[in-house]
């Protein structure tokens, strides 16, 4: 649906900042209803800022598509943390999960105070708050991302009655009921989160979709401490708390859930912060780490400013035309612009997420072709490595 490329934006004084483009598949740009989820998602994450939300820089149409400039995040989906840390017999602690699920829970909060122009709430809810859309950046930083299928009271797009949208096994009772949402939709999301990243295991997913949809009507949760021996009885009070039924016997907000969890990490005596985080990230990805930033600094070597006009083959005529972060009616200013490569698409991306990236004809001695890595699946809204063809990651 999208493919998300590394970009450079670049300004005075040796300036220079990393962002991810987004860009929507072109036979998707006459498709009236995706093209305003996509106008939604760049609108609704704008409007929070906040350090746990990935944030957008600006939105645009260019050679008849639209993309969103948003921040380019250095690190692993939750998801990938996950799988990474199971193969490798690394345990994720309660309170590691704990600092992590309450960055995100504050994040959450962000979103779901955010304001319209006369100051009333809009009601957003993020409505798939799962391992793949909670990101860890390599220096220990939580991020929600992909506000994609968002429901908020003015977007474009609007999702009919009785439509499920979102990841099945981490929805609520409610939601699969399509009955209405509100943030303690998400609350609960976050509380299956929490409860797989502490106990390994998985809640509610079964082999089918069917089968799923039942256990999450049904809502029999398990007691994390009937799987894990040792599970502090604190953590476990929260989880389910989080996990209830019922959403008025949940936390009525994000920020409640967040001040729990760190109530209990106070209690527990073991400080986990940002750089505790890191560390498991980084004892994680140790090698990934290290190819990532070669390919950032090779990158930053090979890339030169790109034009629209003259990856077009013709002389460039207002600044304006460059894929840069705009302000809006006016030339950008000179450390506005950005600096992507151009997008060699092939007819088909194979299943890794791989797809080439390149130059524009290149006059530079290197002449070589650049790899835009997706992190996740192609329509997931996550930042992209770079590498050469010759050394791209599996």
């Amino acid at each position: 649906m999208a493919s998300v490329h590394l970009a450079r934006m670049d300004g005075p004084g040796g300036f220079q900042k990393w962002v991810a483009i987004k860009r929507i598949h072109p036979h998707l740009v006459e498709d009236d209803q995706f093209v305003d989820m996509f106008l939604d998602e760049a609108r609704i994450a704008a409007g929070i800022n906040h350090a746990n939300v990935a944030q957008v820089f600006d939105l645009g149409k260019d050679d008849n598509t639209y993309w969103i400039a948003m921040e380019y995040l250095h690190g692993e989906p939750l998801r990938e943390v996950m799988r990474r840390a199971e193969e490798r017999r690394l345990r994720i602690s309660p309170e590691l999960a704990a600092r992590i699920c309450s960055d995100a829970a504050e994040g959450l909060h962000a979103a779901h105070e955010l304001r319209g122009k006369n100051g009333q709430l809009l009601g957003l809810v993020h409505r798939d708050v799962t391992p793949h859309n909670l990101f860890l950046t390599y220096d220990g930083y939580t991020k929600v991302v992909d506000f994609g299928i968002a429901k908020v009271a003015d977007r474009l797009s609007s999702t009919r009655a009785g439509t499920l949208k979102g990841k099945l096994a981490y929805m609520s009772p409610e939601q699969v009921r399509g009955n209405e949402v509100d943030r303690t939709t998400d609350v609960f999301a976050l509380g299956v989160v929490l409860w797989e990243l502490t106990t390994n295991q998985r809640l509610f997913r079964m082999d089918t979709d069917l089968d799923t949809l039942e256990k999450v009507q049904a809502c029999v949760v398990p007691p994390p401490s009937t799987i894990v021996p040792d599970y502090p009885i604190e953590l476990e009070s929260v989880v389910m708390k989080a996990l209830a039924k019922h959403r008025q016997d949940r936390f009525q907000t994000a920020r409640e859930f967040s001040r729990a969890l760190q109530n209990f990490l106070m209690r527990s005596g073991i400080f986990v912060g940002s750089e505790e985080v890191a560390q498991f990230v980084q004892q994680v990805f140790a090698d990934r780490i290290q190819k990532r930033e070669a390919h950032l600094a090779w990158a930053a070597e090979v890339t030169s400013t790109i034009n629209v006009e003259q990856v077009r083959g013709r002389a460039s005529t207002t600044a304006t035309d460059s894929i840069g972060l705009r302000s809006r009616g006016r030339e950008p200013e000179p450390h506005q612009r950005l600096t992507p490569p151009q997008v060699f698409r092939h007819n088909a991306a194979p299943a890794s997420g791989i797809a080439p990236v390149g130059r524009t004809p290149s006059r530079d001695a290197a002449g070589k072709q650049m790899v835009a890595s997706s992190l996740m699946d192609d329509d997931e809204d996550v930042p992209t490595t770079v590498a050469t063809r010759e050394h791209a990651e599996p």
